[in-house]
């Protein structure tokens, strides 16, 4: 926490801010894709007063600072609004999206129609560390561009008011996203469609499943993949871990989280994956969903686990 917190301290003595709007577009053949407009406020000083809002914002001890969140973690696919979540640039989950995006931001367009880049908007800069000067950007990922649905709305100029017809730029001192160097924060989990990541967890989704599947540990693939791939569940196999997996190959392991994890097995000792119920908790177990209470010794649920310090 303490590097957002001097980061957020820090951006009010960098001078060279520049803004853009962001526009994101998807598809199945194309992937993630990005373009950005480059903007400038006049006069000047808004930039930095904007900033120092920002920085005022999340340095508070008031509601979306950062003292209302309680941890920093790496992102694991749950979804605590009390969390930070980090990735580095490289992570499987982002890596092809993080390229394009830095690829559109350093080379922004600033010509274009501003009002057709409606996805996002990005805040460039430039802070230090001690003796390292740090890339930073702050993503908003609420639309930056307004269209007021009320009639009668005017704009007082040269004495006179006229009606507001064309949409207006609209920043908010909400981010979503902080990039400080090479590793992301997620202030919000808004952050998730920045880079596409439905479609990346989909996919870690799709190839855990065909793993499990290949162990012979159930009874009925096509059953468990029908629930393991919808709802909620496809993003929880962002923590899939293949040691739960390659224990449950033991008969004696099956056995025993079968019985504490109240998973039903067939004549053959494989989860009985055709029984209520019992594809979601096979999901939670592989996923670190599932733990054991050491004081009562049961099962429970958990939204995510980390080594114990």
């Amino acid at each position: 926490m303490e590097t957002l917190k001097a980061a957020f301290a820090e951006m009010c003595n960098c001078s060279n801010w520049s803004l853009q709007l962001l526009k994101i577009s998807t598809s199945k053949s194309a992937g993630t894709k990005y373009a950005s407009r480059q903007i400038q406020l006049e006069p000047a000083s808004e930039m930095a007063s904007f900033i120092d809002e920002i920085s005022k914002k999340y340095l508070s001890s008031g509601k979306g600072s950062l003292e209302s969140y309680s941890d920093i973690s790496d992102y694991d696919g749950t979804a605590s609004r009390t969390t930070i979540y980090r990735l580095k640039k490289d992570n499987v989950l982002i890596a092809t999206e993080y390229d394009a995006f830095l690829a559109a931001v350093a080379n922004p367009d600033v010509e274009a129609d501003a009002f057709s880049y409606t996805s996002a908007f990005v805040l460039k800069g430039v802070i230090t560390n001690g003796d390292d000067a740090l890339p930073i950007k702050l993503i908003s990922m609420q639309s930056p561009i307004t269209k007021l649905k009320q009639k009668f709305q005017f704009l007082h100029a040269s004495g006179k008011f006229s009606q507001i017809k064309d949409p207006i730029l609209t920043l908010r001192t909400s981010i979503d996203v902080v990039i400080i160097g090479d590793t992301i924060y997620f202030l919000t989990l808004a952050g998730e469609n920045l880079f596409n990541m439905a479609r990346a967890y989909k996919a870690v989704c799709h190839d855990a499943i065909t793993e499990v599947e290949a162990t012979g540990i159930i009874s009925d693939a096509d059953s468990f993949r029908a629930i393991a791939e919808s709802g909620h569940n496809p993003r929880q196999f962002v923590s899939f871990d293949r040691a739960r997996l390659n224990a449950l190959k033991r008969t004696n392991t099956r056995k025993a989280m079968a019985k504490l994890f109240s998973i039903p097995l067939d004549e053959s000792n494989r989860f009985d994956t055709t029984a209520d119920g019992a594809a979601d908790r096979i999901v939670k177990l592989l996923c670190n969903k599932g733990m054991k209470d050491p004081f009562k010794n049961a099962a429970v649920e958990v939204s995510g686990a980390k080594q114990w310090q």
